[in-house]
């Protein structure tokens, strides 16, 4: 079953690399990257247990591709792995798995049609409350297994001054606990608009519908299904070229709440401010069904630093969060830029900023999704970070809260999501990260994460985890780099499951050919 399941999941992927080598027909450069990537591990709580506490060895092989192109009708990048684990003595946890993340656009039709496309899997912990950090590369849980596949064709126009698209969204979701299931999101949009037309004023008109169907599991509600729909019409006012004021009016609608419709007005305005090149400031505020829901976004470059902060409160679900775009996190920023001072070459820049991200125990599929649940949920979150580059040094602070209540009863949700028992999940965390350059082809690199996850008051949900990682990377040779860290993570909390410490050292080699 599990050979059938990598071959179906090799058969895409190379359905992905065939759409790239299309687009390479029509003139441009793609870029092929094969890699083997080896590592060898040593834990002192291979089970993540507090009762039953043993330590093992596991060794992992991973052939993978890496697949870019920028230029032409296609553009986009995709990486693969086939990642081999075997443990040295619990031989029954030996596991071969795929893991994928990638993302591309293709222009079918010029400056008419496009097709965006995104993929992932990844073995991540997303439950708030219960085993290893959702940061943690070594898990290998064939239970913690997300697959996630989009496609989303859009069609673009212009007539005049105005700009407008219709675009449908269609999504899968399937994982290997009960948990979250096979999901399906389809996604209609369309939108129009002139910010500018009569110069001073402006428009803008904006629709979507979204059905998500959550086969055999059942969402918050109740039902196995449910749909959203929003229409939105915007006034501009532009009151000089770096400052415009949005006055807002709509209609809005879902069957969240226990599969009863519910409908409302939306009213409320907003501004955007580009004061320099720099600096971007965004807010909208509107009166919503669930009562006032806000989007604020700051983001500000200098020299040396970059500092970023957004509020924001709406509907969401974590169908609806697994492919969404987001913000690069503070460690993706880092890596980013130690990989800029390393090297002027894209080729070693990339496979810098990949070992970078692996020496930080980074994986971008966890960053979008850190909740284990078919719930639908208002989202109240807030996340700040900046980040400081030295000659030698990069250092980066994030701060994250996400509040989410869920929308509808509950009682129909699988016992391991994370709202099956409380109506209310609140999660805070807290990393510093640290690079330090220690020549052209070396760099320490230190992070600390804290979380807190907690639930509603009388539920006794509260876990505490902490994540510690000190790593070496090196460029061995052009296309050989190499590297060794040290894990330590911690869990304290009062569901059955969330208590244990680990020690984890892993030594990795690495190859580009």
């Amino acid at each position: 079953m599990k050979g059938k399941l990598a071959l179906q999941v090799l058969k895409r992927v190379a359905v992905l690399s065939m759409v790239g080598g299309a687009g390479s027909a029509l003139a441009q450069t793609v870029t092929v990257t094969p890699s083997v990537e080896t590592r060898l591990s040593w834990t002192d709580n291979v089970g993540a247990s507090a009762q039953d506490k043993r330590q093992d060895w596991f060794a992992e092989i991973a052939p993978g591709i890496a697949i870019s192109r920028e230029s032409g009708r296609f553009s986009g990048r995709l990486n693969a792995e086939l990642r081999n684990v075997a443990y040295a003595s619990e031989s029954d946890r030996n596991t071969s798995f795929v893991a994928l993340q990638g993302r591309g656009q293709l222009e079918a039709v010029e400056n008419l049609l496009f097709v965006d496309m995104d993929a992932a899997i990844s073995r991540n912990n997303l439950s708030a409350f219960t085993g290893r950090s959702s940061v943690d590369t070594l898990n290998t849980d064939e239970n913690d297994e997300t697959r996630t596949w989009s496609l989303a064709p859009r069609m673009q126009f212009r007539y005049g001054d105005a700009e407008g698209s219709l675009g449908y969204l269609s999504r899968w979701v399937d994982s290997g606990g009960s948990a979250l299931g096979q999901q399906r999101l389809s996604q209609w949009t369309a939108q129009a608009g002139s910010p500018s037309a009569f110069r001073v004023l402006g428009w803008g008109l904006n629709y979507s519908r979204s059905d998500s169907d959550y086969g055999s599991s059942t969402t918050s509600g109740g039902s196995n299904s449910v749909n959203k729909e929003v229409g939105r019409a915007t006034l501009y006012i532009n009151v000089t070229p770096q400052f415009r004021l949005r006055a807002i009016g709509g209609r809005e609608s879902n069957d969240y709440a226990n599969g009863r419709k519910e409908s409302g007005t939306i009213y409320g305005g907003g501004f955007d401010w580009n004061p320099t090149e720099r600096t971007i400031i965004e807010a909208t505020t509107e009166e919503r069904i669930f009562g006032r829901g806000y989007d604020f976004r700051f983001n500000h470059r200098m020299a040396r630093s970059s500092w970023n902060l957004q509020f924001s409160k709406d509907f969401s679900s974590g169908l609806e969060s697994f492919g969404q775009s987001r913000q690069l996190t503070q460690q993706e920023r880092l890596c980013a830029q130690i990989a800029a001072l390393v090297s002027s070459d894209p080729a070693q820049q990339e496979q810098f900023y990949q070992s970078c991200l692996v020496a930080l125990g980074f994986d971008p599929f966890a960053a979008r999704q850190t909740l284990r649940s078919n719930a639908q949920f208002i989202d109240k979150s807030m996340q700040a970070g900046f980040s400081l580059t030295g000659v030698r040094n990069v250092l980066s602070f994030t701060l994250m809260r996400s509040d989410r209540t869920r929308v509808g009863s509950g009682g129909s949700l699988a016992t391991d999501d994370d709202f099956a028992n409380t109506d209310r999940v609140l999660t805070t965390a807290g990393t510093v990260a640290l690079s330090h350059r220690l020549s052209g082809y070396s760099s320490l690199n230190f992070s600390v994460t804290r979380e807190r996850s907690e639930g509603a008051s009388g539920t006794n949900l509260d876990t505490r985890r902490l994540f510690m990682l000190v790593g070496l990377t090196t460029q061995l040779g052009p296309n050989t780099y190499g590297g060794l860290n040290y894990r330590y993570q911690r869990s304290d909390g009062s569901s059955a499951g969330s208590d244990f410490t680990e020690n984890s050292i892993t030594a990795n080699l690495g190859m580009r050919f």
